[in-house]
């Protein structure tokens, strides 16, 4: 891969991938289950760890099912934290803001929040492969200047991220599991550059 990953290529080489259709399949329908898409999330904590070592767009495969399960609570750590903790608030200030009538601007700052939360996880998820450490999700500050240095380059993505979330919400576990794949490849590959350079 070139030493500066540009997200369109990225994104075409992951759909070439052989098996890439299967891979979506499995992870969007184990998405759909509480408790069973830890499987899913395993998957894409593999994915970001072998993106990372690699260089370059893989799919790692489906086996070693206990293995992924473990992944999968790795990744929700991350998850939970970076991603869905921010999201659950902002609901909850939404609702706020509806309240007061400010129910335009609620949902703006949603989805503002989503975007945010999206770029803060890949963040998270990246600097926690570094060492496989919970301790490292502790230091936001480098998180929040891993993210603040290369937003720029990853508000597309990101943006790709949510409107597959909004287009496609009720297929929830496709859209969640196909944004994330596309997501982690791309951020994986962008700070791993920056590691290189």
């Amino acid at each position: 891969m070139k030493e500066t990953p540009i997200f369109e290529e990225v994104f075409n080489r992951l759909l070439k991938l052989p098996g890439y259709w299967v891979n979506l399949l499995i992870g969007g329908l184990l998405s759909f289950v509480p408790i069973v898409n830890l499987f899913a999330f395993g998957y894409l904590f593999r994915l970001s760890h072998a993106v990372r070592r690699s260089g370059q767009p893989v799919l790692p495969a489906w086996r070693d099912w206990s293995g992924l399960f473990q992944d999968g609570l790795r990744f929700a750590v991350v998850w939970l934290g970076y991603w869905l903790l921010p999201i659950l608030c902002a609901c909850f200030v939404t609702w706020l803001m509806a309240c007061i009538g400010l129910g335009a601007l609620s949902n703006i700052f949603l989805l503002s929040v989503v975007l945010l939360a999206t770029l803060l996880f890949s963040s998270a998820l990246y600097r926690y492969n570094m060492r496989k450490d919970f301790k490292d999700l502790l230091d936001f500050a480098l998180i929040l200047r891993m993210t603040r240095m290369e937003w720029p380059r990853l508000l597309v993505p990101a943006l790709v991220f949510l409107g597959m979330m909004v287009l496609f919400l009720p297929f929830y576990g496709f859209a969640i599991f196909a944004g994330f794949l596309m997501m982690i490849t791309y951020t994986s590959l962008r700070f791993r550059s920056l590691e290189q350079s």
